[in-house]
């Protein structure tokens, strides 16, 4: 297949995972947070309201209506786009450009990566790599038990939100894979090689990454719900992102995998916590507004 062709075929699936996953942090997605019923003056009140209804006793734990959520809520997250403001498409224009940037540099970052293997950097790269992959779980389940012993129980539902939102960018990411069979760099030194859907063994699902998928979403969890907690959304993040470089150093992905990895894993999770919010606004008492 000519390269110009291989590169249309990828970025175009860029595009639309950007758009499907880019959604950013604005109230427009699924509605302002000050909803007018009817043509009265009735109003729900602020996201401050909200964010202490949730504080206050909407936390989840292992039950009916959690494991409900997981169907009810999986439509919602996939159906995001077709919601999105026009700040939301910035953010997905945004994304894109990144990732047809880094996409163009792929062959460039992998020869310098390369180049400049150290013994220090490949302990460096041991110690993070696994916090994309059995780290992730263990750390979720490590919350769950201590929330759950110590009667945490905003730790107990931040768990369960992390296990969901983990659950979800796993499904989206897999499915991924699937489509865009793309060649591992360990396997060429072509980054427009792909193969047809669902085609080739393991060498041929470079993208997304998965490593990156997961502790992107698992360090977006953490950091919304501990955000009062100045360190942890820096800490997290940090993790996260050295985990994804590693991937790159250790040669298994190319840059732009990394890249929709990480924004796959962010965005899904940043996306089903504002359907969560979505769902504590409505129970919020009515306030009138003359």
């Amino acid at each position: 297949m000519p390269s110009t062709k291989r590169y249309s075929i990828i970025f175009g699936l860029s595009i639309f995972f950007a758009s499907a996953y880019g959604q950013d942090g604005s109230t427009s997605a699924y509605g302002d947070s000050t909803a007018v019923l009817n043509d009265t003056s009735i109003v729900v009140s602020n996201p401050e309201a909200s964010q202490q209804q949730t504080d206050s006793g909407s936390y989840y734990r292992i039950n009916k209506t959690y494991l409900k959520s997981f169907f009810t809520d999986l439509p919602k997250v996939a159906a995001a786009p077709f919601h999105y403001s026009p700040k939301d498409w910035q953010t997905v224009g945004l994304v894109t450009a990144t990732v047809g940037v880094t996409l163009l540099a792929d062959r460039e970052i992998k020869q310098v990566m390369q180049r400049n293997k150290k013994p220090w950097l490949d302990k460096s790269a041991s110690i993070v790599e696994p916090f994309g992959n059995k780290y992730a779980p263990l750390i979720t389940g490590a919350l769950y038990v201590t929330g759950v012993v110590t009667k945490d129980r905003k730790m107990e539902h931040a768990s369960l939100m992390t296990a969901k939102s983990l659950a979800f960018s796993t499904l989206f990411y897999i499915s991924s894979k699937q489509l865009v069979r793309r060649r591992r760099p360990s396997f060429t030194d072509d980054p427009f090689e792909i193969n047809s859907v669902f085609g080739g063994g393991r060498e041929w699902t470079s993208f997304p990454s998965g490593h990156t998928n997961t502790v992107f979403s698992v360090a977006t969890a953490l950091a919304l719900e501990y955000r009062h907690k100045k360190w942890v959304p820096p800490l997290a993040y940090s993790i996260a992102g050295l985990t994804a470089i590693s991937r790159s150093y250790d040669n298994r992905h190319w840059t732009s995998d990394i890249v929709m990895g990480a924004v796959i894993g962010h965005f899904v999770t940043k996306t089903l916590y504002r359907i969560e919010e979505q769902k504590n606004r409505k129970k919020e008492p009515l306030t009138l507004k003359w």
